[in-house]
């Protein structure tokens, strides 16, 4: 899997479909952000309106939602390779993951910042991988939370082989240090979208971990 995937965090299916575009021909990921303004307070597209994206992507959904496995249907229609759900969003991760055994995409689950690592013990072995997050998730273009750094050697002196996708704040600035301290991948959604040339702004990060 690649280092860098562009995240796309919006509301609006034209603009989905904008950034598709801008990203088709540069990027083999792209990490579709979903939420159902009961987790976190927004609301986004719907998995629905990614239709046949994944004739041209493989597609990483994070689903910030409540009650994720009832998603899991969805993101099999429209050929999900990962999905992605948090710790925080039920209070029986057991039958998520029990839910999930029936999909074939991976499945990896994310840690709101003030999450501990440790809370995931009894789940590293049903899992393909973690996503630390390093801003509070809902909404691009906030300030990265440089706390990640300690979870991400926590979680690497826990289970030395498990990936690890930092999400949130992610730029020029801090990239290299984070795949020194052991990050394997990154989704950047402003450190891409928010500059005056997106496909630029990716391969510089590209070429920043190669």
């Amino acid at each position: 899997m690649q280092k860098v995937i562009p995240a796309i965090l919006t509301y609006d299916p034209a603009e989905l479909k904008r950034q598709l575009g801008v990203v088709k021909e540069h990027t083999k990921w792209v990490h579709i952000d979903i939420m159902d303004g009961k987790f976190v307070p927004a609301t986004s597209i719907s998995i629905a309106e990614l239709g046949e994206a994944y004739q041209f992507f493989n597609l990483e959904i994070h689903l910030m939602v409540k009650d994720p496995e009832r998603y899991f249907e969805d993101c099999k229609a429209v050929g999900a390779k990962c999905v992605i759900f948090h710790r925080e969003s039920t209070a029986d991760m057991k039958k998520v993951l029990e839910e999930g055994i029936q999909y074939e995409f991976k499945k990896s689950i994310a840690l709101n910042p003030e999450t501990p690592v440790d809370t995931l013990l009894p789940f590293f072995e049903k899992i393909d991988s973690i996503v630390l997050m390093s801003i509070v998730p809902g909404a691009q273009g906030q300030e990265f939370i440089s706390q990640v750094f300690g979870k991400i050697h926590e979680a690497k002196t826990i289970h030395p082989d498990i990936a690890l996708l930092v999400d949130g704040g992610v730029g020029e600035v801090n990239i290299q240090d984070l795949f020194e301290a052991g990050c394997d991948r990154v989704a950047v959604g402003s450190g891409i979208w928010k500059t005056e040339d997106p496909i630029a702004a990716l391969k510089k990060l590209e070429e920043m971990v190669s």
